[in-house]
């Protein structure tokens, strides 16, 4: 296979329906492979047997572990490689309290600026996150929701900042909305958000992310581990 361009793996179910690379791939089914429990937290991501079996070589699964360092879900233990990063309480309050405070401002200044074509997207988001019922897509189905939002809102700095709380974010919103039920107050919460851009409404805009925010520490702490 030539990692270079559009990959052949079996996409379990992708996000997108657009074509990508096979790291692209391979970074997606191993998030998702993460996100789901498949590998949990400890499990040591060997490079030659994920490359095996996923039928790629190496240089994809490499990289991919490098991205999904950056994004939280794996560390580099210098003894055994990379390891499935375990979850810290102490860690999600302090993503989400820097959340709580960077992401309802965006909000609000997105909801004077928000392009029909971009609004558009978002709804088309959020109805393919009210029929998505596997909480590893969900996950990144709302990460892209949030990103498509606050780019349209903010400076490029301020823009890196958000997707780093996002990728940050993923594992943490992964087990809190893996629990039955959850996932409808989540889809409850991207839709207020979307009635309140609609509506060209920034207080509504802010107080409608605010909570969404609010009920994802509430779906966390009160899981079932």
């Amino acid at each position: 296979m030539n990692d270079s361009t559009e990959g052949t793996l079996p996409s379990r179910g992708s996000v997108s329906s657009v074509r990508r690379t096979t790291h692209e791939l391979v970074v997606e089914m191993m998030r998702e492979m993460i996100i789901s429990g498949e590998f949990p937290a400890g499990s040591r991501l060997v490079q030659s047997e994920l490359a095996s079996s996923m039928e790629v070589s190496t240089t994809p699964v490499r990289e991919a572990l490098r991205d999904l360092a950056t994004e939280g879900l794996v560390r580099f233990d210098p003894h055994v490689g990379a390891v499935v990063q375990g979850l810290s309480t102490v860690e999600f309050r302090l993503i989400y309290e820097i959340r709580m405070f960077i992401e309802p401002m965006v909000a609000r200044k997105a909801a004077g600026h928000l392009t029909p074509e971009l609004l558009d997207r978002l709804e088309q988001i959020h109805h393919r996150l009210l029929a998505e019922e596997d909480p590893a897509r969900w996950v990144e189905l709302n990460r892209q929701f949030h990103l498509d939002l606050y780019e349209a809102a903010v400076s490029p700095r301020i823009t890196a900042i958000i997707r780093s709380l996002q990728d940050a974010s993923v594992m943490y919103i992964g087990v809190a909305f893996g629990q039955p039920g959850l996932l409808g107050e989540a889809n409850e919460g991207h839709g207020a958000i979307i009635d309140a851009l609609r509506a060209g409404d920034p207080d509504a805009a802010y107080e409608a992310t605010l909570h969404h925010l609010q009920a994802s520490i509430k779906a966390f702490e009160g899981r079932r581990d």
